[in-house]
């Protein structure tokens, strides 16, 4: 079957795989639908994490159970169980962590094998908004590593994290939202989604700052943007480093925390949110067509409107 692979040499093109063999307690997903998220990217093109040669890629998806026809979503996060991390219900920081569509085949192709245990019934929703449980759910993580912010919160970048976050802090509640890019239309899909302030950047301090984009500017303003005695939360991935002021940081009592993934109970509790989000920032392609989507992506080729793009995997 085709399939949408990491071919080395920062690139990806299409590959005949075989079908692949369920392994014991595994399930056969029919994919119907697939998001490229910032990981594919960052695996493609920077070489974090690392990926093996003619990979398949894809760890955002939704599809059919083969055996039931149920429509499910699939958590790519897989944990040995048994590790220290595991056993305080940290599955998502397992020792021995793998990674569907990193580590093993996933889901840029008609057809992937996932752990009966990792599968979350959905339903109610459309195939866009299913598709976005992985970025919702990341979202949700990050939300709670910090404490409740009682005042203004930021969220730099309005990229697909970036409006997921705002999505989650507008469900929970969170009335001050100042959203960032460098897009302008970005930023109306933040004013769209409920942001109270819009911008190329971040203005005064701020309770909680999520920093989406993961450049070595944006994690500096993450930190110097939190108010004293405040936190930054850095989700997104782009740069390898992280350089701040420690002045500001251990003078101000400022608080780092990094966010990865989610935990289990957040992924389902994921699955249920995104019935209420809206996909109009979602662009989707046919899989024939996501090869030249993809490269364009690694190109600089984006379409600020629509700043995640969804493969379509059945016809």
């Amino acid at each position: 079957m085709k399939a949408l692979v990491y071919s080395g040499q920062h690139s990806v093109c299409y590959h005949e795989v075989r079908l692949p063999v369920p392994r014991a307690g595994e399930v056969a997903i029919d994919v119907l639908q697939a998001g490229i998220c910032g990981t594919d990217m960052c695996a493609v093109r920077d070489g974090r994490p690392v990926v093996e040669p003619m990979m398949t890629l894809g760890h955002e998806f939704v599809g059919r159970r083969q055996d039931t026809g149920e429509l499910v979503v699939g958590n790519p996060l897989l944990s040995c169980g048994e590790c220290r991390n595991c056993l305080r219900g940290k599955t998502h920081l397992c020792a021995r962590r793998v990674v569907i569509g990193v580590h093993r085949p996933g889901a840029f192709t008609r057809r992937v094998h996932v752990p009966e245990s990792r599968l979350v019934p959905i339903d109610g929703v459309t195939l866009e908004q299913a598709a976005l449980v992985d970025p919702v759910a990341t979202a949700l993580h990050a939300f709670r590593l910090a404490p409740r912010p009682e005042g203004p919160v930021a969220v730099l970048g309005a990229g697909a994290i970036g409006l997921s976050m705002l999505f989650v802090l507008k469900a929970e509640g969170i009335a001050d939202v100042t959203v960032t890019d460098i897009a302008r239309e970005r930023l109306d899909h933040a004013v769209r989604g409920g942001a109270d302030t819009v911008g190329a950047r971040a203005e005064g301090s701020y309770d909680v700052v999520y920093d989406t984009v993961g450049s070595g500017a944006t994690r500096q303003d993450a930190v110097l943007r939190a108010m004293a005695g405040g936190d930054a939360v850095l989700v997104g991935l782009h740069s390898a480093e992280l350089a701040v002021p420690a002045g500001p940081l251990i003078g101000g009592e400022r608080t780092i925390h990094g966010s990865f993934g989610y935990t289990d109970a957040e992924f389902r509790e994921a699955a249920q949110l995104v019935r209420r989000i809206a996909t109009d920032w979602v662009q989707t392609v046919d899989f024939d067509d996501a090869e030249r989507a993809f490269q364009g992506l690694l190109a600089g080729r984006t379409d600020a409107r629509h700043p995640k793009l969804q493969m379509r995997m059945q016809s």
